[in-house]
């Protein structure tokens, strides 16, 4: 249940005592995590009380989170019927649509969502992602009004920042982009709690941790190479083309693509569960570990995994972060794949930095930790084509849209795929995507993004000296 869903659950008339029993079975499981628990509930409640607004509008955000679109989508239309005029709703089943790339719906929904809350900068924000921009955009200067009337708390101004942000790049007026983006990223630094240099201090302890040769001496159980469903991992920097390649893969007939999941990150260093995690912590317990429970936590992994799509036999993992943890999946999974999203330094870093992400890159608002992280993030990489040579393909964003039908064929032949022309539509593909991408990777395969950068140069400065020698490096070699 989101900010505005709980916000407007409050202004509702009191359910009957049955709802109100399984209304607050839903919020225990969703305080403990558990969103089938809290969608039964809410199923529960809706049998008990049909004209329960709340039980509907949260049922369908639960849905939502659980990648089920239609089941969410009846779940809203119910809820819409009984409260029209529902911001709250009208905003997530607009991003349910965005995710589903029909834009034109979103729109639809996003503008009438905005009629009954036009202080809500996060519905501007949410708007400024599917709307192309034109220099005199008359919204252009509803926004601006917007944001100077002081009308909206700190909240709401951070994302109309990041929304003006968009819309004055697409006009191309890149200065008063970045002075946006400043701003807005500013905003959201104080309210989140970061720490780099823990982050720098946790990869160090990887690198101490796994050492070439590793996986050659680890005795015990056959290693279960052909096991299924086979994991694909698409990882990298987020912005890095990850979620592009993701829908490119899930494209094909073999494929389910299951999106950011935490289960990796869940088996290694342990998510509250018995046997999760693990002995010993992460990574330092690696070393203590034989094939035996290197088995098992290969087989904790994919047992969650397969939990997306029980048939399929192959299923993306397109969690960025992961590249923590592919010493666990070399060792933990040596059938899986694993792709290894690059991009431009510069142009990654800059992505990150002018959007908000729907949740974690804490790194990413502000130009020095975004260089640090960048840094950090590629000497692991270093370290593990060192460690397991051959396991990791690296695949260069921009050489992929510049010329994309060599570099797919590179991509399904590494994950052991036979070819399919799907594969190069990918833009036509049907399914949810919950990622900050989600908007562009509705479109055809394009250049526009390559050196965006430069659009910001003048402001770089933090981000050009905490890179240091890799603010320099090319995006591709096409």
């Amino acid at each position: 249940m989101n900010r505005r869903q709980r916000r407007r659950d409050a202004k509702r008339k009191s359910p009957g005592r049955g709802s109100v029993d399984h209304l607050a079975s839903a919020e225990r499981h969703l305080g403990a995590g558990n969103m089938e628990g809290a969608a039964k509930a809410l199923r529960k409640a809706t049998e008990t009380d049909q004209g329960n607004f709340a039980a509907w509008a949260n049922l369908g955000a639960v849905e939502m989170e659980l990648g089920r679109p239609e089941a969410a989508a009846r779940a809203f239309e119910r809820a819409l019927a009984l409260d029209g005029r529902s911001a709250a709703v009208l905003g997530n089943f607009a991003n349910l649509r965005m995710q589903m790339g029909q834009r034109d719906d979103a729109e639809a929904l996003y503008r009438r969502a905005l009629a009954e809350a036009p202080d809500d900068g996060e519905l501007y924000y949410d708007l400024s992602r599917i709307k192309r921009f034109r220099s005199g955009d008359p919204e252009i200067d509803e926004m601006t009004a917007r944001l100077e009337s002081g009308s909206m708390d700190a909240y709401g101004r951070m994302f109309l920042g990041f929304a003006l942000a968009k819309a004055q790049e697409d006009a191309g007026d890149f200065d008063a982009a970045m002075r946006h983006l400043l701003a807005a990223n500013r905003g959201k630094r104080a309210q989140v709690t970061f720490d780099m240099a823990a982050e720098e201090d946790f990869a160090a302890r990887i690198l101490a941790a796994f050492k070439p040769g590793m996986a050659a001496s680890i005795t015990g159980q056959d290693r279960a190479i052909d096991r299924r469903p086979k994991p694909i991992f698409v990882l990298g920097m987020p912005r890095s083309g990850t979620t592009l390649v993701e829908q490119i893969l899930a494209s094909h007939s073999q494929v389910h693509g299951a999106g950011e999941v935490n289960y990796l990150r869940d088996v290694v260093i342990g998510d509250g569960s018995p046997a999760s995690g693990i002995p010993d912590g992460f990574p330092e317990g690696v070393a203590g570990l034989d094939g035996r429970r290197l088995d098992a936590i290969g087989r904790s992994y994919l047992k969650r995994l397969q939990a997306h799509a029980p048939e399929a036999s192959h299923i993306t993992d397109k969690m960025p972060r992961n590249f923590y943890f592919i010493g666990a999946i070399a060792l933990a999974l040596p059938g899986a794949s694993i792709v290894h999203c690059r991009r431009s330094p510069m142009d990654t870093c800059v992505s990150c930095f002018a959007i908000h992400f729907p949740h974690g890159q804490d790194f990413s608002y502000d130009l020095e930790d975004l260089g640090r992280y960048y840094r950090s993030y590629a000497g692991l990489m270093e370290h593990w084509h060192r460690c397991f040579p051959g396991r990791i393909l690296d695949l260069q964003y921009e050489d992929l849209v510049r010329d994309p039908e060599p570099h797919v064929r590179r991509l399904l032949d590494h994950c052991g795929l036979p070819w399919e022309d799907d594969c190069l539509d990918f833009d036509k593909t049907k399914r949810q995507i919950t990622t900050a991408s989600a908007a562009q990777v509705r479109q055809p395969v394009h250049t526009g993004s390559v050196a965006r950068w430069r659009r910001f140069e003048n402001h770089l400065g933090p981000l050009r000296a905490a890179l240091g020698p890799l603010a320099d490096a090319d995006g591709g070699h096409g």
